[in-house]
């Protein structure tokens, strides 16, 4: 069985304001307990931002993240993928790209996000089916 971009990715389509300090993105990550946002306008991608992108360029540099916009810090070459990608194809291109968070787009759409956890999930349990299949044959 082949999975789909569709079938694993978080369908949380939202996109934030450019303008939206750096503060408010860390709060918004922390209740939605995500280690990133997308960032945009008219639900269209523009750029995204990542615990590390606030640690690394915003708290490590001792810079008030309330006086910091998410523009100013947002990496904005975004990677996207349609929805009927293969997951194969999915973890090629995250490791190509040394990348943990790929876009779902379709006709223009943004769709939802893949995370490097998701394709960990997956994989995780597509082994534990092979093991429970093999032992079924008494091979361990």
């Amino acid at each position: 069985m082949v999975l789909y971009a569709e079938d694993i990715m978080h369908r949380d389509n939202r996109v934030y304001d450019p303008d939206t300090d750096c503060l408010t993105a860390s709060k918004i990550m922390s209740d939605e307990r995500h280690g990133y946002i997308i960032i945009g306008k008219n639900g269209k991608p523009e750029g995204i931002i990542t615990e590390w992108d606030l640690i690394n360029k915003v708290l490590a540099r001792n810079i008030n993240p309330e006086g910091i916009k998410l523009k100013e810090i947002m990496s904005t070459n975004l990677i996207s993928v349609s929805s009927k990608t293969p997951m194969d194809k999915i973890a090629d291109i995250m490791a190509i790209n040394g990348i943990r968070r790929l876009l779902v787009i379709e006709n223009g759409k943004f769709l939802g996000v893949i995370t490097s956890r998701d394709i960990l999930r997956f994989f995780h349990d597509y082994v534990k089916d092979v093991v429970d299949i093999a032992s079924k044959f008494g091979i361990r």
